[in-house]
């Protein structure tokens, strides 16, 4: 591929991992609309976020990843995008909870092919030196779809409804997925393992045992994950938490979320691959070292601000603290296809994605909705679940209001020290990773 080639396929790619995460920025933002038409509770939200996404997401990218090792895999993450735009612009025609979490299946399903495949073909499009920045700009889709599903969601909302921010888009997932069939062409593969020269490619189980047998990763996959965790858990309630705690609107709610967000993950995650890469060239544990550090830091920062209680202190102190949480996933995965080669790398991003997603996803937000519950009954002192159901808990200022506020802070909170623990996790895969490099 020419210069030329690779900067185009990058954007195209970057831009299907954005439509492929935007509608989870989307369903947290939408959140507290869609409580209080279908009288849901916080772990039912948390369901619609993570859980019933993230298992239907987890279990078919490694089907999908397979699929990715023997075709083309631009056509295979265009024609899976497409599917999940579908279902998301379907979601605006549901008209009850069974409906919208049926429809969120499907998005699932669509979602499994725009991350996995994308991470091989980068792999094959840049060396092993320039994999970390090139990942990390791949993955700047999510603060995009951070900030494009928060600013314009949110103002779709409040001025329409929560449906049309669904069917809106939807119709642009569709058109970004177009765009990929015309223009993203399909790399080389680059590297060819011995086993596969004699006509062989390794097997799902292979890739997983040749994973599991490595520290370094069993140490990064930890630590990818207790990042996951929060990260999840946190920003499926965050725009619900400023609703909550400070009276915003749908669209001053989105702002806000996509402020620190989006903004933290944007420059997070290219921090996060140029300046890991710059430090490694003088000490490789710094490859991991550094968001190992950023994660450490950024923890007690973000619980700093949401405890402030003033809203002019929670936005910059929560900015600076989750634009640490962010550095992680590109050096991770640039650790973690070192030890892949070309036809292993889509089968060996989809089980380690497969893993992170399933419990940070999956277990994160149902969690912290639970968690939320169950502080809140607490604070309210009777039966909250009852007296407090959908808008009744949404009144300004009355006990309801008051209880629910408190207690999805307290979850939040709680959630937020994964990131410190993901922190330890990512040090220690940096030490396991120079042992194993100093006796190789």
């Amino acid at each position: 591929m020419t210069q030329r080639d690779r900067a185009v396929a990058l954007l195209l790619l970057a831009s299907l991992n954005a439509f492929g995460f935007i509608d989870r920025v989307v369903v947290a933002l939408v959140a507290e609309k869609i409580k209080a038409e279908f009288l849901v509770s916080d772990f039912q939200i948390g369901l619609l976020g993570g859980t019933a996404f993230a298992v239907v997401n987890a279990l078919a990218s490694v089907p999908v990843a397979r699929m990715a090792e023997r075709y083309r895999r631009s056509t295979i993450s265009a024609a899976f995008l497409l599917i999940g735009s579908a279902f998301t612009a379907i979601m605006a025609l549901t008209v009850n909870f069974g409906q919208l979490l049926a429809a969120r299946l499907g998005m699932a399903v669509g979602s499994a092919a725009t991350e996995a495949p994308p991470h091989s073909m980068i792999s094959d499009m840049y060396p092993p030196e320039k994999r970390a920045s090139a990942i990390s700009i791949f993955m700047l889709g999510v603060p995009v779809a951070s900030l494009l599903g928060s600013f314009l969601g949110g103002a779709i909302a409040e001025h329409y409804d929560w449906r049309s921010t669904f069917l809106f888009f939807g119709v642009a997932g569709g058109a970004i997925s177009l765009l990929c069939f015309l223009f993203l062409k399909e790399p080389a593969r680059a590297t060819v393992a011995p086993a596969l020269e004699a006509g062989g490619r390794p097997g799902t189980w292979q890739v997983f045992t040749g994973m599991m047998g490595s520290s370094t990763i069993r140490f990064l996959l930890v630590g990818v994950t207790c990042i996951s965790l929060g990260s999840f858990g946190v920003n499926t309630f965050l725009p619900a938490f400023f609703s909550r705690s400070y009276g915003l609107d749908a669209a001053q709610a989105g702002l806000v979320f996509g402020t620190i967000s989006g903004i933290a993950s944007l420059v997070g995650t290219l921090l996060g691959g140029f300046a890991s890469e710059h430090f490694a060239r003088r000490d490789q544990r710094w490859l991991l070292g550094f968001p190992a550090l950023g994660s450490l830091i950024g923890a007690p920062l973000f619980v700093v601000g949401l405890v402030s209680g003033q809203l002019a202190i929670a936005i910059p102190v929560m900015l600076v603290g989750s634009f640490f949480f962010y550095t992680a996933m590109g050096p991770a995965i640039a650790t973690l296809h070192g030890n892949l080669d070309s036809w292993s790398r889509a089968t060996g991003s989809a089980i380690f994605l497969l893993i992170v997603h399933l419990v940070g996803q999956g277990v994160g937000p149902p969690l912290v909705g639970t968690v939320s519950d169950t502080a809140s009954s607490m604070i309210y002192g009777g039966d909250f679940a009852a007296q407090c159901a959908g808008a009744a808990g949404q009144v300004p200022g009355s006990a309801c209001a008051v209880a629910s506020a408190g207690g999805l802070q307290m979850a939040i909170g709680t959630f937020a020290m994964f990131f410190a623990l993901g922190g330890l996790a990512l040090f220690l895969a940096a030490r396991a990773r120079h042992r194993a490099e100093a006796t190789a």
